[in-house]
């Protein structure tokens, strides 16, 4: 082993077994798929040669350069009786099935249908026959329902002029329970009477001159998600093994870029595959230097959030060396902190001993602290099982998690493709900086140290610290934002 090597990241094993999340999405024209497609995946398809509006052949994969995790199957719909679609789609399935790699497989369909007005039909015979033949070739298929915002915007309009003095919060409030009871009486009985365990979501907001329902998004992705991920019934049937589930359950939670909890748990899928489940008496780390084993779960974690990053700034020495200068702080025990850093006073602005619980350490980006001496001394050396190495990598995964959750939030206000700058880098560091920091430290700090490492090394169980962590800390936009 040479100085220069590197523990192996995770996600390099995955990707290379299902490099690319494979949809195939099917719905008429004006019913919002290139939209949805947009907005899910952070992509402008308008910029694709392939996605020129026209008439779809299914076969074509449809790529973007701003997402390298996703590929595209647009199908325009099946008309009943329409033998010669059919038999093409039947042929897409077989060569799509899963007696090919799994790399070349469609991993899942998004059947698209506009959310009718009452009375209307919801499934024509076509969608019916589809949905047959994709059971029939055991695809998982989640049907969306589009436009539900047009539904509500009815329901606005028979509003009687009492109710119209309701205060707005109110009124919002009894628009979206009458919409939400009529969707369900006009949607899903038909969808019920074809399929009857059903996996559906709704969207809204999608038009080219409204603002996406982000919450409708991100339960699409968890919908998908959740079907990608059953281990228990049909996609259990359809999968050849577990493994062959999780490639295709993490590739699909990286792709996307509607749902931060989809990252999060995508990273934290990755990391208990190797680096966090037993981290405090890990055996993936001996033998590397501790810089090397930070670059390597750096990568692991910055890869699922799949930022549309070309100037790879998340991956820059700049941008490794600021997370560093955020961790290093967790590091040394309370009583080293001076050794570690020199004058306290100069450097955290405050006189006489530091105390992790009543003046939890950070360091003020902004001012242009960087890294200590002794820091990047240690940095150096190979890795040992002790307290501050525990505390190092505890403090990183966290760290750089609830900065990209952070980061993730600020890019969503973007218009697709979302493209990533440093403002939006900096923007991230200062709200983690004087936010989240000074806490998650501290409860590292109270939860690692010289009297309890021993214990946590015996308990092995340091990776649920780090995940309630995350969970207790984390922006949580989509329980709250619509």
């Amino acid at each position: 082993m040479t100085e220069t090597q590197s523990p192996r990241p995770t996600t390099d094993g995955i990707l290379a077994e299902c490099p690319r999340f494979r949809v195939l999405v099917v719905g008429r024209s004006g019913v919002g798929k290139s939209s949805l497609i947009n907005h899910t995946f952070g992509i402008d398809l308008a910029t694709v040669a392939h996605g020129r509006r026209g008439k779809c052949n299914i076969e074509d994969e449809i790529i973007s350069e701003h997402n390298a995790y996703f590929v595209l199957h647009d199908s325009m719909g099946f008309e009943p009786g329409n033998t010669k679609e059919f038999e093409t789609a039947k042929e897409f399935f077989r060569s799509r099935g899963k007696r090919v790699p799994l790399k070349d497989r469609v991993h899942a369909i998004w059947l698209c249908i506009k959310v009718p007005h009452a009375g209307s039909r919801v499934f024509e015979t076509g969608d019916e026959e589809f949905l047959k033949l994709a059971a029939t070739a055991k695809v998982p298929v989640v049907v969306v329902f589009t436009q539900f915002d047009i539904l509500y915007s009815g329901i606005e309009m028979v509003l009687t002029d009492e109710e119209m003095k309701l205060p707005a919060d109110q009124l919002r409030r009894l628009c979206s329970e009458r919409a939400e009871n009529e969707f369900e009486k006009i949607c899903l009985p038909s969808l019920q009477n074809i399929d009857p365990a059903p996996r559906h979501a709704r969207t809204s907001g999608l038009g080219a001159n409204s603002n996406p329902d982000r919450r409708a998004l991100a339960d699409l992705i968890r919908t998908t998600l959740n079907l990608l991920g059953d281990t228990g019934d049909f996609v259990g049937k359809i999968l050849s093994s577990g493994q062959n589930r999780e490639a295709i359950w993490i590739t699909s939670a990286i792709a996307q870029r509607g749902s931060a909890q989809a990252n999060i748990d995508g990273s934290i899928k990755i990391g208990m595959k190797r680096y966090w489940r037993g981290i405090a008496s890990s055996t993936k780390f001996p033998g590397f230097k501790l810089e090397k084993c930070l670059n390597t779960i750096h990568f692991d974690i910055v890869t699922p959030w799949n930022f549309n990053d070309p100037n790879k700034l998340l991956g820059s020495k700049q941008f490794l060396e600021k997370m560093q200068t955020i961790t290093q702080a967790v590091v040394p025990s309370e009583g080293e902190v001076k050794a570690w850093f020199g004058t306290v006073k100069n450097i955290f602005g405050t006189a006489g001993a530091v105390s992790a619980a009543t003046h939890p350490i950070v360091f003020p980006i902004v001012a242009g602290v960087g890294l200590s001496g002794l820091f990047i001394q240690w940095l150096s050396t190979v890795y040992k099982r002790t307290p501050e190495a525990l505390r190092l990598f505890m403090g990183y995964i966290v760290d750089l998690t609830l900065l990209l959750d952070q980061l993730f939030v600020i890019v969503l206000a973007l218009d697709p493709p979302n493209l990533l700058t440093q403002t939006e880098i900096d923007a991230a560091l200062d709200k983690y900086v004087s936010g989240a920091v000074n806490a998650v430290h501290a409860e590292i700090r109270e939860y690692c140290n010289d009297a309890t490492f021993a214990r946590i090394c015996r308990s092995n169980r340091a990776e649920e610290k780090i995940t309630e962590l995350i969970d207790t800390h984390r922006v949580r936009w989509e329980e709250t934002k619509t």
